[in-house]
C-alpha cells in the first residue's frame, strides 16, 4: 500500500501593503521635520528683524519728543551710561540732552554681527554727531534695550 503525500505549495504573500505603510510614515515624518525646521528658522528671522527695529522705534520717539513711548522700549532695569533709569530719570536725561546739544535731527544705525547689539549714530542740532551703543535682550518673546551708553 502506498501512501500519497500531498504538499501544499506555500504562496508568497505580498508585502506591498507593508511597504506602502512604511513609505507613507517615512514621508510624513520627513514633511513634519521639514515643517518644524522651517517654522523655527522663520521664527528666528522674525525675531532678529524685530530686534533690529527696536532701536529705530526708540530713537524715532526720542526725535519726536515722545519720551514715554521711547522709554517703553527699555527693559525695566535698563541702564543709560551705567545708571539704572526709571521714566522720570530717562525723561530728565533726554530733555537735558535736547537743551544742551539740540534735538535729535538724524539717526543712522549699524547692526553688529548679532541682533543683540546695535550702534546708532545720533545727530543733534544738525551738527553734533556721536555714537550710542545699544544692547538688547529678548525676554518672553519681546526685545528690549537693556543698556545704552548715551541718549
Amino acid at each position: 500500500m502506498s501512501v500519497q503525500t500531498y504538499t501544499q505549495q506555500q504562496t508568497r504573500r505580498s508585502r506591498r501593503t507593508f511597504w506602502i505603510i512604511v513609505g507613507t510614515l517615512v514621508a510624513l515624518a520627513l514633511i513634519g521635520f521639514t515643517a518644524t525646521v522651517w517654522v523655527r528658522a522663520s521664527s528666528e528671522v522674525n525675531s532678529i528683524k524685530q530686534a533690529g527695529s527696536i532701536p529705530e522705534h526708540y530713537y524715532l520717539n526720542i526725535m519726536s519728543g515722545d519720551y514715554t513711548t521711547a522709554y517703553s522700549f527699555l527693559e525695566s532695569n535698563a541702564t543709560i551710561d551705567g545708571q539704572t533709569v526709571n521714566l522720570q530719570a530717562f525723561t530728565r536725561l533726554a530733555k537735558a540732552a535736547d537743551s544742551h546739544y539740540g534735538t535729535v535731527s538724524g539717526i543712522t544705525f549699524s547692526t553688529e554681527s548679532d541682533a543683540a547689539q546695535a550702534t546708532a549714530m545720533v545727530t543733534r542740532g544738525g551738527s553734533r554727531s556721536y555714537d550710542v551703543h545699544l544692547v538688547l535682550q529678548q525676554e518672553n518673546g519681546t526685545w528690549k534695550i537693556v543698556s545704552a551708553d548715551g541718549i
